[in-house]
């Protein structure tokens, strides 16, 4: 790693552009970007930010260059150059979660500085930059949960924790890498080294100082700044529960005509949506959208008009008192409001075979995400459904799996599955459909 201004050579070239994440603005653009912050000078081997920071600023490169360093356990490593033109941080800076990674100069030179507060007012007067900006912080942050970057979580696939906490990051679209106890040959001496003990797991480890035993999901949306709690100012006009596509989508039409919104989940925003590999029948997307990217754009586009997210945040109790609801939230929160849309979704089905309880903790899931794909590796497997949920964990799986049998009970895939989504499973040589076929029973060992 370059430590002072003597050694810029050894500092690799600029980053290519090979996934339009890194797109260079015209010089128009940057214009625009003055107008709505300010210009910094920065001297080399000063820092912009770094890992673990909450910054809450849009930053662009107006000259020098910018390194983003990845600070691992035993030394930090330069994993990308930045230059005139660049815009730097990701999606989870933007909405006020802390730096994953530190950005260093290493070539003296000057920035814009724009408040996240004033992404409006750059989307207002250019309305292809503010999409710039934002598409290219979507695909960062996809490219960021693909390459196993930000956390790690260290946990047997056997423990129902480590599930849950694969499960609240993955639905979060928290960057993380999955380190499994049973696959992972060093990982004994890994934890030795951290001082952990096995049933001490699964743990997650934020930064190098930052390690939490077996956390809750609301602590680790608490660490992240992800946990926002319900307004205390009072009343407000509309409460969400749910945040779902539907959930945010009234949260949205309701905030943009000037309602006080909160929106409560669970879990997390984006419901089953934000599990979803490709949604290709959502309106005004003719090309078809990831769930994840649908997901960001909705959370974003609610964030912008005001819409309070209480993510964890179940609602245990919901009450009418004196003219309006009363909402009672696990963590003993409470919100109120003049009006209720509840927007709960669905509940996954339980197979009611012998033999299941067996293996819930070992390998049956209920949704097909990266990490259950992870899972199974180039494993055979085995999809239970007919309906459109069950066609898109298929398809998902058969990019990575040896073979993918898709289990049907009816005579054919139209009766409750699109047809342009049973098409393409037809066409895939790796995805085998048994109609008329259902699961009696659960057989297995070695787990």
């Amino acid at each position: 790693m370059t430590s002072n201004g003597a050694d810029a050579e050894r500092v690799p070239g600029e980053t290519p552009d090979r996934h339009e994440a890194f797109p260079r603005l015209t010089a128009d653009q940057m214009d625009v970007l003055q107008t709505c912050g300010q210009r910094r000078t920065a001297d080399v081997d000063d820092f912009h930010y770094r890992a673990g920071e909450r910054v809450d600023e849009v930053l662009a490169v107006l000259s020098g260059r910018v390194a983003i360093v990845q600070s691992d356990s035993d030394a930090d490593h330069i994993i990308e150059v930045h230059g005139q033109g660049r815009v730097l941080g990701e999606l989870g800076m933007l909405e006020g979660q802390p730096a994953l990674f530190s950005a260093r100069i290493v070539e003296a030179g000057q920035i814009v500085a724009v408040p996240t507060a004033h992404l409006n007012d750059v989307a207002f007067r250019d309305s292809v930059l503010g999409e710039t900006i934002l598409r290219a912080y979507l695909i960062r942050r996809s490219r960021l949960i693909e390459s196993g970057a930000g956390m790690r979580i260290i946990g047997s696939s056997y423990a129902p924790d480590t599930r849950r906490l694969l499960d609240f990051a993955t639905r979060n679209r928290l960057p993380h890498k999955w380190i499994d106890l049973e696959k992972e040959p060093d990982v004994d001496a890994f934890l030795r080294r951290m001082n952990v003990d096995r049933v001490d797991t699964p743990i997650l480890i934020l930064r190098r100082e930052k390690l939490l035993r077996n956390p809750s999901n609301a602590q680790v949306a608490a660490e992240l700044g992800i946990l926002v709690a319900p307004s205390s100012t009072g009343l407000c006009d509309l409460l969400v529960v749910g945040a779902g596509p539907a959930g945010l989508a009234a949260s949205v039409y309701g905030a943009s005509d000037g309602l006080s919104v909160t929106t409560v989940d669970a879990i997390a925003v984006g419901g089953q949506a934000s599990t979803t590999s490709r949604i290709e029948n959502y309106l005004g997307f003719p090309a078809g959208i990831s769930g994840a990217e649908l997901t960001e754009r909705a959370v974003v586009q609610a964030r912008r008009f005001g819409v309070r997210l209480v993510v964890p945040a179940k609602m245990t109790a919901l009450a009418l008192d004196e003219g309006h609801f009363r909402a009672e939230l696990g963590s003993r929160d409470v919100v109120r409001a003049r009006a209720v849309v509840v927007a709960s979704g669905a509940r996954y089905r339980r197979l009611d075979v012998p033999g299941l309880a067996r293996f819930e903790t070992a390998n049956v899931y209920y949704e097909a995400t990266i990490n259950e794909r992870r899972a199974c590796g180039e494993q055979s497997v085995a999809v239970v459904g007919g309906g459109n949920s069950a066609g898109q964990a298929a398809v998902f799986l058969a990019a990575t799996t040896r073979a993918v049998y898709l289990l049907v009970r009816d005579d054919s895939l139209g009766a409750k599955m699109s047809q342009y989504l049973a098409d393409q499973i037809e066409s895939d040589p790796r995805i085998t459909v048994m109609t008329h076929t259902e699961i009696r029973e659960l057989h297995g060992d070695n787990f």
